[in-house]
């Protein structure tokens, strides 16, 4: 059975449009790709048949989409030493998986799988990037990383901790992977505070990209400074109000779910849940994880308010200790000091596992 696309009726800044919903393995390149094409007024010149597919029915086959993308691909090929039978069998991997490698600067390994997207004339960004003018040293170093050498020097540092292997430089190694893992292990979202803001002011107004992150693409609109991503879950099908939801924190908490015209949107939950089960089943990866980020989403509060809580109380507790020193009675003053332990370094990390296209 052919894979298919189910499409979904969209208003945005009040014109109507139709966009692809993911199916079960996820928010994956094709169909970023896909929605960006038929959205972007930069690309109606050579979408058009795309746009017709896209239209004409409520479900589409990756065999169409395939076949369209070929031949857009053919027609706006003008480069002599562009190799078309590579591209064209690339094109399928749009939807398995492709091999990307950001690095640790903002760009991205120069792979044969990143001339898709130059192809087609789109920009593919992350925020996965270390802000170099803190600990300057360090950092500056550190950018010239990408995520798969990052994985090759904790792999050499776990062998030469171990005593499997030594290297000349092999201080080198294990301090740069002592601070690779603090790197990774204050990033787990694939995002950073200081990438978001390097897309924010990178990124041009009013025009779409596509956001590597956390091995998934997901379609990415700048809208008056801000950031969004397209909602393309299977779950939101009904939800007509559902269009958009605002890339504004690094683990989620502040992000909200937005309409086509970018105003603030509510969604029912449980009606999210009742649609995906109803057409993938309740024990489909889908439906699991999507309650999954229901619990992180859930999670996610409850930290920001722990954290909030705890500043206040810390804050109550400086003024007491502030109104006691002057009232001439002293009060000790106890600092708690931790450590942070170096775990990777003391067993052999696993080979990284390419992961399948899942609901972000």
């Amino acid at each position: 059975m052919d894979l298919s696309f189910t499409t979904k009726s969209v208003k945005i800044n009040g014109q109507d449009h139709r966009i692809l919903l993911q199916n079960e393995n996820g928010p994956c390149a094709l169909l970023a790709l896909v929605n960006v094409l038929i959205l972007s007024p930069d690309h109606t010149h050579f979408s058009c048949e795309l746009l017709k597919l896209v239209n004409k029915a409520s479900e589409i086959s990756l065999r169409e989409l395939i076949e369209v993308l070929a031949d857009i691909g053919l027609q706006v090929t003008d480069k002599a030493s562009t190799d078309i039978s590579e591209l064209l069998t690339l094109l399928p991997q749009l939807h398995e998986g492709l091999n990307i490698n950001p690095e640790f600067n903002g760009s991205f390994d120069n792979s044969k799988e990143m001339s898709i997207f130059r192809l087609f004339d789109v920009d593919l960004v992350h925020g996965w990037v270390i802000d170099s003018s803190v600990n300057k040293a360090v950092n500056e170093k550190l950018s010239q990383y990408s995520y798969e050498s990052a994985q090759r020097t904790l792999t050499q540092a776990a062998d030469i901790y171990s005593g499997l292997s030594k290297d000349n430089n092999s201080e080198e190694i294990l301090t740069d992977a002592m601070h690779l893992e603090f790197f990774l292990n204050e990033s787990p979202t694939q995002l950073t505070t200081f990438g978001l803001r390097q897309l924010r002011e990178k990124l041009l107004h009013n025009t779409y990209s596509i956001l590597f992150r956390n091995d998934h693409f997901s379609t990415l609109y700048k809208y008056k400074d801000q950031l969004y991503t397209l909602v393309t879950d299977f779950g939101y099908k009904n939800c007509k109000d559902i269009v958009w939801q605002s890339l504004d924190s690094v683990d989620g908490s502040g992000d909200a779910f937005c309409t086509g015209d970018f105003n603030s949107a509510e969604v029912d939950e449980q009606q999210l849940l009742t649609e995906i089960g109803r057409k993938f089943g309740t024990d489909s990866v889908l439906f699991k994880d999507v309650q999954q980020i229901e619990n992180d989403k859930q999670l996610a509060r409850q930290l920001q308010q722990q954290e909030q809580e705890s500043v206040k109380k810390l804050e109550t507790k400086r003024k007491n200790c502030y109104h006691k020193k002057n009232s001439g009675m002293h009060v000790p003053v106890k600092k708690d000091t931790s450590k942070r332990r170096n775990s990777l370094l003391k067993t052999k990390p696993s080979e990284t596992e390419k992961s399948e296209c899942v609901i972000m």
